[in-house]
């Protein structure tokens, strides 16, 4: 009910009904993808700009191609075994998360993306610059090293933010608008029937003033209350 694009692989139920979805250009299961920029004269040479995992909830980091050697992060990391120290499960598990309330979530995923990215680009000039009057190599793998850490520990970070913003079906902005209660989209709510659902509950309870112990008859309150002797003759 809130738009994620992604269609999972088909399995037994799929089997059962037949048929086929469209497959995606961004497809959820995607390894990685990258982009090529040449530099004709640069003096660091072209960027590798690297997003690991599905493309609509990775940040494309940049990489320079005379780097001395990859950060762990990009250069670790498998499939088959979960990993904080991997971009790609940091990218990979912020995508899942958004994925609970896709057309709210995303939102928040493309402004970390304008963010950093718009940041790593902000680097690159810069750090272009700095390389060309000053010829100091070390700088320029420091800048891009950083700039890459900077990017897996923020994408972490927004998996945190996802799950409290949206927990439980709700929308949580703190610190005035906490628990918001946004529920489905009314499409929704009519293609799955909810109009024909059970009847509300009631408003008011059925027995507003219970009796207390003490006027339950035959109850150990009442018993351990009751007068005897000359008090009950009064």
């Amino acid at each position: 009910p809130f738009g994620t694009p992604d269609r999972w692989k088909a399995g037994p139920g799929e089997e059962q009904v037949g048929g086929n979805w469209e497959r995606s250009i961004g497809l959820y299961r995607t390894s990685d993808t990258y982009i090529v920029k040449s530099k004709g004269g640069a003096s660091t040479g072209g960027v590798l700009w690297f997003g690991p995992a599905a493309a609509m909830g990775t940040i494309f980091t940049p990489f320079v191609v005379g780097l001395t050697d990859v950060p762990t992060a990009f250069r670790s990391g498998h499939h088959s075994t979960f990993s904080r120290e991997s971009a790609f499960w940091a990218a990979c598990y912020a995508q899942n998360v958004a994925n609970l309330k896709w057309s709210y979530a995303i939102k928040d995923v493309e402004q970390r993306q304008k963010e950093l990215e718009g940041a790593s680009v902000e680097m690159v000039a810069q750090i272009e610059e700095h390389f060309a009057t000053h010829d100091d190599i070390a700088a320029v793998e420091k800048a891009y090293v950083d700039n890459a850490a900077e990017i897996v520990e923020s994408l972490w970070s927004l998996s945190d933010e996802l799950m409290f913003k949206y927990a439980s079906g709700f929308v949580n902005d703190p610190p005035d608008h906490m628990s918001q209660m946004v529920g489905y989209p009314a499409w929704w709510l009519k293609a799955v029937g909810f109009h024909d659902g059970p009847p509300p509950p009631p408003t008011t309870p059925k027995c507003c003033h219970p009796p207390k112990p003490n006027d339950i008859e035959g109850s150990p309150a009442s018993k351990s209350n009751k007068l005897t002797g000359k008090a009950a003759m009064k």
